[in-house]
């Protein structure tokens, strides 16, 4: 029942916000009735009375002066059926008076109701093109009207949400769910929360970003009907304020690795040149000789943190020509092969049978896919099998590096391509950064998923030369 009520009464209760700029038309349409509001006490009271009053004067005219001068017949006759003249014209005239009242009223009626029309059509007007999501539901939860914004933002059609709760676009996680109760229950004693920002799901399973305001739906008499929501996407801008902070902290690694490269590269230059010349005073079994290969190692460690954050900040222009993806990859192989560490480390080639040609630069290609076989590499504890596919599609080229290892952690997965970001003890978190870095400067992207039978694989897709 608070259902049809809502439904029916909604619209009416939506309709302050704007009754004034649609109350001229109603106004208009009143005063040009034919019978307007004011003249219907007239209709009541004074024209009955005056109708009264002259049929009476009218036979009394006629008793003082018509009917003395009459036959007796004749006034004989007219005696008889002047009780019969006085209701004939006492009722024409309450029966023009009801037509008239009723033509007057179905007037008004019918200009008030082209009036609510108008509102009607200019609410809905303006819900329907509105670029936020306004969302109506009773006092149940359910909902009873679902605007074109919010068929757009959550991908539901009004069809589907209508009559339904809108726990199909609340993430089913204890903390959002209390969050959700928390502003319904403010709602309920007539608050109006603002500006509450929230993560929903749209049909296709996309986790989103809004601001949502909702409000309480009253009648008339003050009882709650139920709530509207003005519900606004702000994923977009989440992602301009995350890309802002990335560029500021971009900015702040581009003065550190400057400083870096300036301040620390040249004294590790001395400091690995030094223990290379004390390395040739002692055999290769003088414990002090060991000691010395570790400083070596240490400082070729910091010289790769060094490098990584300047190609991280500052990375080269690129010089992108027509390359043979299958004989790039090779050589990588080849690379790869040259390590005693892989040695263990099988890699498995799923060429397509096309061999794809991709306009890249092909040193910062190389390093990307370099950067993932390794990864694979060691996900694996540098043993195992790594699967190098191709796959040429119409406009792109695909390319997977697939391991056998734990996999990615799921609350892991989106943050692997961020800088700094590492699960390991060692390293800077850079690496996959640089390579989304490379692989969107070339017009491409890079994605990473975790397999259900175990494993992980990223795949780069590269646009195919023209």
């Amino acid at each position: 029942m608070a259902a049809d009520r809502l439904a029916n009464r909604g619209s009416s209760d939506l309709d302050g916000g704007v009754r004034g700029q649609a109350g001229a038309a109603p106004e208009a349409g009143r005063a040009g009735s034919p019978l307007p509001r004011r003249l219907r006490v007239a209709h009541l009271i004074v024209f009955p009375a005056l109708g009264m009053g002259g049929t009476i004067l009218l036979f009394r005219l006629l008793d003082r002066y018509i009917v003395p001068v009459l036959p007796p017949l004749e006034a004989e006759i007219y005696g008889a059926i002047r009780p019969v003249l006085i209701a004939i014209l006492m009722s024409s005239l309450v029966g023009y008076l009801a037509f008239r009242y009723r033509t007057g009223f179905e007037a008004e009626l019918e200009a008030r109701n082209e009036d609510l029309e108008a509102t009607r059509d200019f609410l809905q007007q303006i819900i329907g093109g509105s670029g936020e999501a306004i969302i109506t539901r009773d006092i149940e939860g359910r909902v009873t009207s679902w605007n074109p914004a919010a068929e757009e933002i959550y991908g539901w059609s009004a069809a589907e949400m209508l009559g339904r709760g809108i726990d199909c676009v609340v993430p089913d996680d204890p903390e959002t769910r209390e969050a959700l109760r928390s502003v319904e229950a403010a709602a309920a004693t007539g608050e109006t929360v603002r500006d509450f920002e929230a993560r929903r799901i749209r049909k296709d399973g996309k986790t989103i970003s809004v601001d949502i305001t909702i409000s309480p739906i009253h009648d008339r008499a003050g009882q709650r009907l139920g709530s509207i929501g003005i519900v606004r996407d702000v994923t977009s801008l989440k992602e301009m304020e995350t890309r802002l902070v990335e560029r500021e902290t971009l900015a702040a690694v581009g003065e550190m690795a400057a400083i870096l490269a300036h301040e620390v590269r040249n004294p590790l230059a001395g400091i690995r040149g030094g223990c290379e010349i004390l390395l040739e005073g002692y055999t290769p079994e003088d414990p002090r000789a060991e000691i010395g290969r570790e400083v070596i190692h240490q400082v070729d460690r910091l010289n790769r943190t060094v490098h990584d954050l300047l190609l991280f900040a500052r990375p080269r222009a690129m010089d992108p020509v027509p390359v043979d993806l299958h004989a790039l990859l090779d050589r990588l192989l080849a690379v790869l092969r040259e390590d005693p560490a892989n040695r263990t480390v099988e890699v498995r080639r799923d060429y397509g049978n096309e061999v794809p040609v991709v306009r890249v630069d092909g040193r910062q290609m190389e390093q990307v896919f370099l950067n993932l076989l390794l990864n694979a590499c060691q996900a694996m504890g540098q043993k195992g099998t790594i699967v190098l596919s191709t796959t040429t599609n119409v406009e792109t080229v695909e390319i997977s590096v697939r391991d056998f290892g734990p996999g990615i952690p799921a609350d892991k997965i989106e943050q692997i391509f961020r800088p700094f970001f590492t699960t390991r003890t060692h390293g800077t978190g850079l690496g996959l950064a640089i390579c989304r870095k490379i692989v969107d400067a070339h017009g491409g992207r890079i994605t990473a998923e975790s397999l259900a039978d175990g494993g992980a694989r990223f795949t780069v897709i590269l646009p195919r030369a023209a």
